[in-house]
């Protein structure tokens, strides 16, 4: 894929690594000029000097051929307008960071951003998860931390030891996808019976990991 990154902080340097190792191609839009010597000197990708919310930059970085855009300025405003131009642009996919949670529904009600990201939520919402699911382990999360791809273990006290996944009740929006018993890999149905230190992984929402937790 081709990328446009606007922000060359830590988030976007560190972004645009990880996109580069899986061969994707990144052009950086960043502000200031010695942050632009740094990326360039560490980083195999196209860096360009200069505003993100500017149409003769976003055209320089050649926005209208990418295939993303991600804004990850500090500054919300600046990555919602970078999103908006781009979306005008035909990028078929733009992301934004926001700073402030309650900027989040408003990027989406605004038009052009189609994933807002909020990195104070995240980490919000990490903090109370290992707060009040202690024995659940987040493996994955998808849609915007709305789903997740969870991994508990049946222990001695576990209500669901020795019993048939149908006998479970689990929510509906709850699914066992896998049972990890010893060096076996178990694709569950309705008669597989849980056992003692068996892993168990689940697909869930995140207002079902409670009910899970209780559950096994």
């Amino acid at each position: 894929m081709r990328i446009v990154i606007v922000g060359g902080g830590n988030i976007g340097y560190s972004l645009t690594r990880a996109l580069l190792s899986n061969k994707h191609q990144v052009t950086i839009i960043e502000e200031k000029s010695v942050r632009c010597n740094g990326l360039v000197k560490d980083l195999k990708a196209v860096v360009i000097n200069g505003d993100g919310t500017n149409l003769q930059t976003l055209a320089d970085a050649e926005v209208q051929d990418a295939d993303v855009l991600v804004a990850l300025t500090g500054r919300d405003e600046d990555n919602l307008i970078a999103c908006q131009l781009a979306h005008k642009l035909k990028v078929p996919r733009t992301i934004a960071r926001v700073s402030n949670p309650q900027n989040k529904e408003l990027f989406k009600k605004l038009g052009g951003v189609n994933t807002a990201v909020c990195t104070t939520e995240i980490i919000s919402s990490l903090v109370e998860e290992e707060v009040s699911l202690k024995d659940i382990i987040t493996l994955l999360t998808l849609k915007e931390g709305k789903v997740a791809i969870v991994e508990t273990e049946i222990r001695e006290s576990s209500p669901a030891k020795d019993k048939k996944i149908m006998e479970l009740f689990l929510p509906e929006e709850c699914v066992i996808i896998s049972v990890i018993r010893g060096s076996q890999i178990i694709f569950p149905h309705g008669q597989t019976t849980l056992k003692v230190k068996d892993k168990v992984l689940a697909l869930t929402t995140a207002q079902r990991k409670a009910a899970l937790q209780e559950i096994i």
